[in-house]
């Protein structure tokens, strides 16, 4: 049993609460459809199946101490359905994590999640994974801000399409970096980043002009951020031990027919410059670049002045093309932009050793 606040326990489920959950899931489903969230709808749910729960699956219930369900989630043990290919019954899989409306925005859905992570664990699970509907970019930076990785995209048929993501198993680390989805509120960190024309040529290159403003930065996110659809995802890193946004980078060009995409706008904060913080950005790229997006070929470009960001790529396993000579005017000089790339199989070749 697990005690949250000063009277809710969260405990293993039994079948005599179907009626409760059924009334728990419809009235998260009205509220989905009063908010435009196209997720569940309250005729989905009925007394048969949610009884069926628990004979597939582990079924967790937040209990008030007047024995009110106020939330839930459940806990299965293969995903074919949403994760396909790369279902893998070693992990838990979670579904059904839904907040009575009274508890809503108190942080017990956060607080079921980390605890599901944890039961996972001792189950016996390498990890949990769960799925959430890929339009909704806002549940989706929630997710990320809580440290879930985005591992893929799954077309459920219909126009519907859900994010997978996964809670990695990681080591004590004081300096972990979170990567998640930009928003309107993360503009007045790239404003304060952009101290010059020189420096945000450095790394915006042309796509973004001094003085930085809101309107550039509104078109500049203006359709990003659907892995499943759109040219550019946009990320904010954010330093888990104390949930300061610490730098930016994003994915350009993403060609999903050619399976390559370009890493730019790539930007460290220099309170925390010489922490690594560009390598951890750049490593969790990759990994969602080749492993999530299923890319084949990653590139970027990199003045060739910026020799600390020219050693990091190339000791991540970039290789250089080509330079595109004198293409930039940095204070009445031309300087050169060094071209490099990184494939697949030099990346897995990397990663597995």
């Amino acid at each position: 049993m697990e005690v949250w606040g000063n009277s809710i326990r969260i405990v293993r489920g039994e079948p005599d609460r179907t009626g409760d959950i059924l009334r728990l899931l419809q009235e998260a489903a009205n509220w989905m459809e009063r908010n435009g969230i196209k997720q569940w709808t309250p005729g989905q749910f009925n007394e048969n199946d949610i009884t069926g729960y628990f004979t597939d699956r582990h079924v967790y219930l937040a209990i008030e101490e007047d024995e009110a369900v106020v939330g839930m989630f459940t806990l299965q043990f293969s995903d074919p359905q949403y994760w396909g290919s790369k279902n893998d019954e070693s992990y838990a899989y979670l579904h059904r994590l839904a907040v009575a409306g009274s508890h809503r925005s108190q942080g017990l859905g956060q607080h079921m999640l980390k605890y599901a992570a944890v039961r996972a664990k001792e189950l016996g699970c390498r990890g949990i994974r769960f799925d959430t509907v890929a339009h909704n970019i806002k549940l989706n930076r929630y997710y990320q801000s809580m440290g879930f990785h985005y591992m893929g995209t799954n077309d459920m048929g219909n126009g519907r399409l859900v994010n997978l993501y996964e809670h990695f198993e990681e080591q004590p680390d004081s300096d972990r970096l979170i990567l998640r989805f930009i928003s309107e509120s993360d503009f007045e960190h790239l404003k304060r980043w952009s101290v010059s024309p020189e420096y945000l040529k450095q790394w915006a290159g042309p796509s973004l002009t001094f003085p930085l403003d809101d309107d550039q930065l509104t078109k500049y996110l203006d359709g990003a951020n659907h892995p499943a659809n759109s040219d550019r995802l946009i990320f904010c890193a954010v330093h888990e031990a104390t949930q300061q946004v610490v730098g930016h980078i994003s994915f350009s060009a993403i060609d999903r027919a050619n399976r390559s995409a370009r890493i730019g706008r790539v930007v460290v904060d220099t309170d925390y410059q010489g922490r690594g913080f560009g390598t951890r950005m750049m490593n969790e790229m990759l990994r969602i670049g080749f492993e999530s997006l299923d890319l084949h070929r990653i590139s970027l470009g990199a003045f060739a002045f910026n020799t600390v960001a020219l050693k990091t790529y190339e000791a991540l396993g970039f290789k250089r093309e080509g330079v595109e000579r004198e293409s930039a005017l940095f204070r009445e000089q031309y300087v050169d932009c060094v071209e490099m790339s990184i494939l697949d199989r030099e990346w897995l070749a990397l990663h597995e050793s």
